[in-house]
């Protein structure tokens, strides 16, 4: 469903809703119009398949049969899938889609102050285990080990997504755009004028469109996850869903929020989760391994900046 759409000078200004969430693509050729409905119509279509709401997608598929018979997938969602269970693997189970049953059981956002009970927060962690999700690539098919299993790829589909609406524009001849997908923005090339784009770090502590600091970029997808983005304070403790898939709860640690900056926004998608669960000291290594920095901020207002971003990030 199209939202908006403005000329400004010789660009164009799109705001469309899939994935749950707003979404803003900007390009500067405004003879290429139909290029941005080609990104929106892919994103639709990916929304359509990776859904975990949508009765039809192949999650939902997936679900439903769970403990029971492969699935056949579409090739898509199939190889996001693997690369989710690769994440995991580099991860130490950090990131993890197999998470959606303490998802639904914690209801953040959804059901007010509700805590769980220990004992139901166990009987959910027995359903999350990402090596139960067997792949059949022959068949392209898929399935979960055990009955009540569920998938959630909440934590990569919109960086996947980014890099289709990329590579789309790209391949139609696009020199320079900005895309955000409801938080994940990348970029394509520099600004018209030739200098990097300027984006925008939450900070964490204070209402939204209130920046920390600035990063300037070009051809980078910038990608962050906070504590304040969805949560609820219940006997002073802070319950917000970025949740442990290893300890079934919401991750407590001094960490507010933390930005990944790579070239693939689905490596900085699911990069962002498990950098907040692990904390910057055994963050290093996965960084290294995707060739992303980072920014880490913590409750005192401490910003942790890698090198790679030293020079282009400012307070």
């Amino acid at each position: 469903m199209m939202l908006k759409k403005a000329r400004m000078d010789k660009a164009i200004d799109k705001v469309f809703f899939a994935l749950g969430t707003i979404n803003y693509i900007k390009i500067f050729d405004f003879a290429k119009e139909d290029a941005i409905e080609k990104a929106i119509d892919r994103v639709t279509e990916i929304d359509n398949r990776m859904s975990a709401f949508k009765t039809e997608s192949d999650l939902s598929k997936l679900s439903r049969n769970s403990g029971e018979r492969f699935q056949n997938i579409h090739k898509d969602t199939f190889q996001l899938i693997r690369k989710a269970v690769e994440f995991s693997d580099l991860s130490n189970g950090a990131f993890d889609i197999t998470i959606r049953p303490l998802v639904e059981l914690w209801g953040i956002n959804k059901k007010g102050s509700f805590v769980p009970s220990e004992i139901e927060i166990q009987e959910a962690l027995r359903l999350v285990d990402y090596q139960d999700i067997q792949l059949d690539s022959e068949s392209l098919s898929a399935a979960l080990k055990n009955q009540g299993q569920a998938l959630d790829l909440g934590g990569i589909a919109k960086g996947y997504a980014a890099d289709e609406v990329k590579r789309i524009l790209v391949e139609n001849g696009i020199q320079s755009a900005m895309v955000n997908l409801g938080g994940n923005v990348i970029t394509i090339g520099s600004r018209p004028d030739g200098q990097p784009w300027q984006v925008g770090i939450q900070n964490p502590i204070a209402p939204t469109g209130n920046y920390l600091g600035v990063l300037s970029i070009t051809d980078k997808t910038v990608v962050t996850s906070g504590s304040n983005e969805r949560f609820f304070i219940k006997d002073g403790i802070h319950y917000h869903h970025i949740l442990d898939p290893r300890t079934g709860k919401p991750v407590q640690n001094s960490l507010l929020s933390v930005t990944a900056v790579c070239t693939c926004s689905t490596d900085a998608d699911a990069l962002t989760t498990a950098l907040f669960i692990l904390g910057p000291e055994k963050s290093m290594p996965l960084l290294q391994k995707f060739r992303a920095e980072a920014i880490f901020v913590t409750d005192d207002l401490t910003v942790t900046v890698t090198n790679g971003l030293i020079r282009h990030f400012k307070i």
